[in-house]
């Protein structure tokens, strides 16, 4: 139990707890109940305490950013891969009982064990340790203005939708203003030949990215919505 004390910062008082944790499916043992008793209920516990921690965190830390900006990177926090990457720097499948031999999704087992292990701090101590912990010592060392800079990028949203709807997406410069050490630069984004939106900005890359938003936002797309245009 001096592990789970290190990563989380909490000494365990229900070793029973910790131990479900860590107790895969593939070696699941059947209770008096007839139950078999592994780390899937703490699991799902620990998936919604979770996104509750990550939402409040982004919320108070991007004051400026509008829901879909902050959907889109809790989304990303929370998906299996980032999951599996954290379970994995945190070394949890060294404490992980399970059989490679059952069936065992190698992929998803570090992810999974950070959602039980969640779980069970919050039964063991409550959402303001779960809290300390997913703060401290998972979210501010992430380099989070990296990744909200990386889901932000509605011209890259805009080309990837093009792709897949298959519509061309381009960017035009339609005109400058200003002197050349402070220049205006002002961008039409065009899809499938309809000037769709215009945007402006210091340097044509921030033109592009308030074109590419403008247009992100007149096609619907921001909240997962979709609409073709003829």
């Amino acid at each position: 139990m001096l592990q789970i004390e290190g990563i989380t910062g909490f000494k365990p008082r229900k070793e029973s707890l910790y131990r479900l944790a860590f107790t895969h499916s593939s070696v699941a043992k059947e209770n008096r109940k007839g139950l078999k008793e592994n780390n899937e209920r703490l699991e799902f516990l620990g998936d919604a305490i979770l996104g509750a921690v990550i939402t409040e965190y982004l919320y108070h830390l991007y004051p400026q950013h509008e829901e879909g900006e902050l959907t889109n990177m809790r989304s990303k926090l929370v998906s299996r891969k980032h999951l599996n990457e954290l379970g994995e720097g945190l070394g949890l499948k060294e404490l992980l009982e399970y059989s490679p031999s059952r069936g065992t999704q190698a992929k998803s087992l570090n992810g999974d064990a950070f959602e039980a292990l969640i779980g069970a701090l919050f039964i063991d101590y409550g959402y303001p340790a779960c809290e300390s912990f997913l703060v401290n010592k998972v979210l501010k060392p992430l380099d989070l203005e990296k990744l909200s800079e990386r889901l932000t990028s509605f011209k890259s949203k805009l080309l990837e939708w093009g792709q897949k709807e298959k519509k061309t997406v381009q960017f035009k410069l339609i005109g400058s203003e200003g002197k050349s050490h402070d220049p205006i630069y002002h961008v039409a984004c065009i899809v499938s030949n309809r000037s769709l939106a215009e945007g402006s900005g210091p340097t044509k890359k921030k033109a592009e990215e308030v074109a590419a938003k403008a247009a992100y936002e007149d096609l619907h797309l921001l909240y997962g919505e979709t609409q073709t245009q003829s």
